[in-house]
């Protein structure tokens, strides 16, 4: 009795893949063509909000929310707590939405 060899079904269904980014990133940028203000640089985010961004990271593989930053220019305008978790994490690129200029 000859059995005939069963092929696999190459193209079985594809994994779900988590999406890489959070939600509402519009692109993700070379973490050192984020300009940070003065205005920034000068404050210190909450220590026990930005441990708990760290362990999210640790936890995802990226950050909760995109960093908001100025279209063209790259000036930080919101996520300095997620930019100092990007630094610490060394993360090369960083999800962004930007923000127009006026």
């Amino acid at each position: 009795m000859n059995k005939t060899p069963v092929q696999e079904k190459k193209a079985a269904q594809p994994k779900k893949q988590q999406p890489v980014q959070p939600k509402g990133t519009k692109d993700v940028v070379s973490f050192d063509d984020i300009i940070v203000p003065e205005a920034f640089l000068k404050t210190r985010p909450n220590p026990v909000k930005t441990e708990e961004v760290i362990e999210f990271v640790k936890r995802t593989g990226h950050l909760d929310k995109p960093l908001t930053v100025e279209k063209g220019s790259k000036v930080l305008k919101d996520g300095y707590r997620r930019y100092i978790v990007a630094k610490t994490m060394k993360m090369d690129e960083v999800p962004v939405v930007y923000q127009y200029q006026k």
